[in-house]
């Protein structure tokens, strides 16, 4: 796989166990979304999904957009070992998605997260179905402790579980 890089098992059990105990438990604040890519490019779809926000920085200034989360400390074994992967500037966005069941499997719009040079790391917290998909048909199968680190300019696609009732994932945009 060209430009991709898939590590299973990132982190250690007891991380591991940290960070899903807090996504999977009423603790975590979630906000429904009611488009994947954007409204223009869902407008027909019924879809939606959940998330929990732990850093949003305006990517021009670097300022918070939205107050950093009370719950940021929970990946701080996770963004360590990023940092020790992965080398860049600053943390653009962390966000945790729950996409709930759907009756099929049809991949969302390709997108990118951002229009210039950034990495993403997507940390999929459990074990389903659904899976991320790049243009050139690779796929990223959700499986649990798995972390994908790839070209923030490579477009990618989500494509919702059918096999679970709820997909989570944390999606890590750093600028590089």
């Amino acid at each position: 796989m060209s430009n991709i890089e898939v590590i299973d098992s990132f982190l250690e059990k007891e991380e591991f166990e940290i960070i899903k105990k807090f996504l999977m438990s009423p603790r975590s604040q979630w906000r429904f979304i009611d488009f994947i890519v954007s409204k223009d490019e869902d407008k027909d779809k019924k879809d939606g999904y959940f998330v929990h926000s732990f850093r949003d920085l305006h990517p021009i200034t670097l300022k918070d957009r939205f107050p950093i989360s009370p719950n940021y400390h929970v990946l701080d074994g996770l963004m360590k070992r990023i940092s020790d992967k992965v080398d860049f500037k600053h943390i653009l966005r962390i966000r945790s998605s729950l996409f709930p069941r759907r009756n099929a499997q049809e991949p969302d719009a390709f997108h990118v997260d951002y229009n210039f040079q950034h990495k993403v790391c997507i940390f999929y917290v459990n074990t389903n179905n659904g899976y991320t998909l790049f243009e050139n048909g690779e796929k990223i199968y959700s499986v649990e402790n798995r972390l994908l680190i790839f070209d923030g300019l490579k477009k990618h696609s989500t494509v919702v579980q059918t096999d679970t009732s709820a997909r989570y994932i944390i999606n890590i945009n750093l600028m590089i």
